[in-house]
């Protein structure tokens, strides 16, 4: 019998896939920015419900082992997916608030998301990164449900592509809670 416990989030990344491309449209822009955080809310809410369900959440771990060397003893490092996923999520979600806030006022404000040019830059640079890290995230979420249930271990390569994975998602996500933080004081900046 197949693992379906996944299923759920990749209905959550086709609607992402269709989100991502009506970002780019200055039309659907403000639209699309909102679903967006509602989507991450609902990928949020539905993670941690799993959480709540497993009792193999100690288990489910990237391994690093470090050989023993006349220098170094061996050392072995475990690194959680649920706490990478879980804080992955909370920083995109916190960033796509504040992405939302921003398009909302300014939609109101000018009719469109009217920025100056280093703003927008700034902003395309969210997105993009916003895209990144969601299918890092996805990518983790995977291996989350799929990869740990049978207790067969995971070949060097994949660990490898799983610590990129891993490293995308925090480090895109920290950037994109930053970036659309100092995009969000473009509001204040707004006159009446």
């Amino acid at each position: 019998m197949y693992n379906m416990s996944f299923m759920k989030y990749f209905f959550l990344l086709i609607i992402y896939c269709v989100l991502f491309i009506t970002m780019y449209n200055n039309v659907t822009d403000t639209i699309s920015f909102g679903f967006i955080t509602g989507i991450q809310s609902l990928y949020l809410v539905l993670f941690i419900f799993q959480l709540f369900k497993d009792s193999n959440v100690s288990s489910r771990a990237l391994t690093i082992e470090f050989p023993k060397t006349k220098f170094s003893n061996e050392e072995i490092i475990y690194i959680p997916l649920f706490i990478v996923i879980l804080s992955g999520l909370v920083m995109q979600l916190m960033s796509s608030i504040y992405i939302t806030t921003l398009a909302n006022k300014l939609k109101d404000k000018y009719g469109r998301m009217k920025l100056e040019r280093n703003s927008q830059w700034n902003l395309n640079m969210y997105k993009w990164m916003f895209i990144v890290a969601t299918f890092s995230l996805m990518g983790l979420t995977y291996s989350y449900c799929n990869d740990f249930n049978g207790g067969s271990s995971i070949s060097g390569s994949y660990r490898t592509l799983m610590l990129i994975l891993f490293l995308c998602s925090i480090m895109f996500s920290v950037i994109n809670v930053v970036n659309s933080h100092s995009l969000s004081k473009i509001i204040f900046s707004l006159t009446d």
